[in-house]
């Protein structure tokens, strides 16, 4: 088993209909900067904008960031594959199949993204703040390791926004040491519905404030098919440690699995998966993740383990150029797309105080900057290339 090379969650990266949409939520809305505009590294037909934390005083720094790419047209379904090879990229953004674009979560996708607030003060700011904008929320839910609410992106993605408190150590000595039952005041059918939907701040909150801020990922979470599988893979071949076997507290017969990248169990270095046997698969799309990323510490841990999953019969994409980061993509044993990635890179093209100031182009596009603005001013659909 790998000796904790990963140290955390890198990126989540998401799949949006409409980008300029998707920046006013996160940045009027939700209160996180943007901190970089480019294209996608396998075809500049693709516009994608990230999204990062703000740093305040006396917390450490945050790496994590949240990435669009836009896949805009309305009748042309997103690629089987995912982004995750420059040759089928650019096939399939020339060569659409018409359909439904928009995904749908089951096995072998992500669930949702949780983001980070210190305490349940926060989160009841956050469920006022995000209701008198219009967003529904639900919650605040006691997950017994955290409390959590949840709303979605303009897209229809699943974003959480969970406490570090009370954390996972209160039901056990040896995290993941056995299966603990939640009590069933937490679970579906126990719970106050009326009441729990009925909790608020008191009073609106129109800025966003260093007090409830949203400080980077806590965790998280996609589906699996068969949580034994899944544990087996993530553990004995990824390397990452299983913290916690838990109830699924909203279906019925599933369970909850948390994985850690560190010792110390911080947020944003937590996945979990939620175990429901049988589970349909899932269709990538907008409004869904289309993968997370896993951070090694350089270059050279990333081609070890490039050749460590290859060894172990892990299929894997060739290591790529990210342009702010180098990465390759692997599969789960349900299928959904996962990235192993040096630290995000943002500014050898923008100084630090103006991140996400200006589109950023790698100097081999440079030449074509006036097309590619154009394309992303007018958006329009997909036109197959002429061979």
């Amino acid at each position: 088993m790998n000796q904790m090379v990963i140290r955390g969650v890198s990126s989540q990266t998401f799949v949006a209909a409409n980008i300029k949409r998707t920046e006013d939520f996160y940045g009027k809305v939700l209160g996180l900067p943007v901190v970089k505009r480019t294209v996608h590294h396998h075809d500049a037909r693709l516009p994608t904008v990230t999204f990062g934390f703000r740093q305040f005083q006396g917390e450490p720094a945050r790496g994590e960031s949240i990435t669009y790419i836009e896949w805009n047209p309305v009748f042309y379904m997103m690629p089987d594959k995912g982004f995750i090879e420059a040759d089928s990229t650019r096939d399939a953004v020339a060569n659409p199949r018409v359909g439904d674009p928009k995904g749908r979560w089951g096995a072998g996708t992500n669930h949702h993204l949780a983001l980070h607030v210190p305490n349940r003060d926060g989160l009841l700011k956050w469920k006022r703040r995000l209701s008198d904008h219009g967003v529904h929320v639900t919650g605040p839910y006691n997950r017994n390791y955290f409390f959590a609410i949840y709303l979605r992106d303009p897209d229809g993605a699943i974003i959480e926004i969970a406490t570090s408190e009370p954390g996972f150590g209160h039901d056990e000595a040896v995290l993941g040491s056995g299966f603990r039952a939640q009590p069933k005041e937490n679970l579906i059918g126990g719970r106050d519905e009326l009441q729990v939907a009925a909790e608020t701040w008191p009073q609106p909150l129109p800025e966003v404030t260093a007090d409830f801020a949203l400080r980077g990922f806590h965790h998280i979470t996609s589906i699996s098919s068969d949580a034994e599988r899944t544990e087996n893979f993530f553990v004995e071949k990824v390397g990452l440690r299983l913290i916690k076997k838990t109830d699924y507290l909203d279906e019925k017969g599933g369970t909850h699995f948390y994985y850690a990248c560190d010792e110390d169990l911080s947020p944003g270095s937590v996945l979990t998966f939620f175990g429901l046997p049988g589970y349909k698969p899932g269709r990538l799309g907008t409004g869904l993740s289309h993968h997370f990323s896993l951070e090694v510490e350089n270059d050279a841990a990333l081609g070890e383990e490039h050749s460590r999953f290859r060894k172990l019969g892990i299929e894997v994409s060739a290591i790529q150029d990210a342009i702010y980061s180098k990465q390759f993509h692997f599969r789960d044993p349900d299928g959904h797309i996962c990235a192993l990635s040096t630290p995000n890179r943002f500014t050898i093209d923008e100084d630090a105080a103006v991140l996400g100031a200006k589109l950023c182009l790698p100097k081999t596009l440079e030449k074509d900057r006036r097309m590619i603005e154009q394309h992303i001013a007018y958006r329009p659909a997909p036109v197959p290339v002429l061979r």
